[in-house]
């Protein structure tokens, strides 16, 4: 980390440890979460044979997942980006918000809810109503920046495509075109976006999630002009993977390489090449997947970064990058018919399961903390709204490839106000 950087972060971390004077009913909470992820590491099995059988039913935690993100959702329709052992609730974060949408309404169709729906809908409308004249979305928390963030804009087209696709109002479809064409108008010759509208101006092989994004549009649209932006960003990315199945190029300068952004750029590249129809795509996420497959089965957890090619990781967990990493399993899996792949996921999932917690205060209950345990280097001492969707998404996409409803009983979800 940078001298600049680490002074940011000491500055953060000192103004969150103020809000425990505004706030110091989080005194207790905040100890105990401490204490039990302490002692869950000094006693918990050291094999995976602990996650072979089921301890926690799926559907009730799938449940908790989804109260915790209603929870979330603020009186503007947003949802915000945590909740902090420290500070409490964040302000609404646009991006998280956007693709939320598609594990708002899945959720709805696999439970029979409309609080999903109903979710869904406030969100979509929120959304639409930060999009900027030229069609972009601006980056972090609402109120705080207001640029453009082609990294966001992705991520919210993703929802509003899936607005589009379930409500069918001709504004969703004008917004999620207009921040297509915005998108397209971005791109680099090469396939890249990099400079204005980008984290620290430069390129990385993460926005695969924008080429996501925009196959996503082509196939709802049936332009074919967003899809051969999307495939010129997959070619680029494409040309930075090494033999090892290293992807280069993520660049978060500053930063360690967490498992979260290798996730990411792995869950574009595959989903994009699904939608394109490139094998070549699906083959190259299968080495870092089967790479990364063996380190779970053989240390037990992923760790929370990576150093090029995979060594050195640093001993936390990440956990939405831990549940990412089921959903591309699992969705290689279905590829492939590979029982090796849904065996790692299924364990994966049972993992992450066992660390939601069951019990709590708002804000805690049903959430997924940032890291494990909870003070680790990723978004320390907070429970993050996008790892409850990553981990929502891999428990809705075990169940549909399971094909099992055992363990699966919904229990209606209050409608968002």
């Amino acid at each position: 980390m940078t001298d600049s950087a680490t002074a940011a972060f000491i500055a953060r971390a000192l103004t969150e440890a103020t809000g425990l004077l505004r706030g110091p009913q989080r005194i207790v909470p905040l100890l105990q979460q401490v204490v039990s992820d302490k002692l869950r590491i000094t006693f918990e099995p050291r094999h995976l044979y602990s996650y072979t059988s089921t301890k926690r039913a799926s559907g009730a935690t799938l449940n908790s997942l989804l109260h915790w993100i209603l929870d979330a959702q603020r009186p503007d329709g947003g949802i915000a980006a945590y909740y902090s052992l420290l500070t409490g609730y964040s302000e609404s974060y646009p991006e998280v918000t956007g693709y939320l949408v598609p594990t708002l309404y899945d959720y709805a169709r696999t439970a029979h809810d409309q609080g999903g729906i109903v979710a869904a809908e406030r969100a979509t409308r929120w959304l639409l109503s930060l999009q900027m004249p030229a069609g972009a979305f601006p980056g972090g928390l609402h109120g705080g920046e207001t640029q453009p963030s082609v990294f966001n804009t992705g991520q919210i087209l993703q929802g509003l495509v899936r607005a589009y696709t379930e409500t069918k109002r001709p504004e969703v479809l004008q917004a999620a075109v207009a921040a297509g064409d915005w998108l397209v108008r971005m791109q680099q010759p090469d396939g890249s976006w990099s400079g204005l509208g980008t984290y620290q101006n430069v390129a990385h092989s993460y926005y695969s999630m924008v080429a996501w994004a925009l196959a996503e549009l082509s196939e709802g649209t049936a332009d074919p002009q967003y899809g051969r932006a999307a495939e010129k960003n997959l070619n680029w990315v494409l040309s930075h993977v090494r033999p090892s199945g290293w992807i280069d190029s993520i660049n978060l300068q500053g930063h360690p390489t967490y498992l979260h952004f290798i996730a990411y750029v792995l869950q574009g590249i595959l989903e994009c090449g699904i939608l394109r129809r490139r094998s070549d795509a699906i083959q190259a996420v299968e080495k870092p997947a089967w790479v990364l497959l063996r380190k779970f089965e053989t240390n037990k957890y992923l760790a929370g970064t990576y150093e090029p090619d995979f060594k050195s990781g640093q001993r936390f967990t990440c956990l939405t990058g831990n549940a990412q990493m089921s959903c591309v399993w699992l969705r290689l899996f279905e590829l492939t018919d590979d029982l090796r792949y849904l065996n790692a996921a299924l364990k994966m999932n049972e993992m992450l399961k066992q660390l939601i917690p069951a019990r709590g205060r708002r804000g805690i209950v049903g959430g997924v903390s940032g890291s494990y345990p909870v003070w680790g280097r990723y978004q320390p001492l907070r429970y993050i709204s996008w790892g409850c969707k990553f981990l929502a998404d891999a428990l809705l996409l075990e169940q549909r490839l399971t094909g099992s409803l055992e363990g699966f009983a919904f229990e209606a979800l209050p409608c968002a106000s």
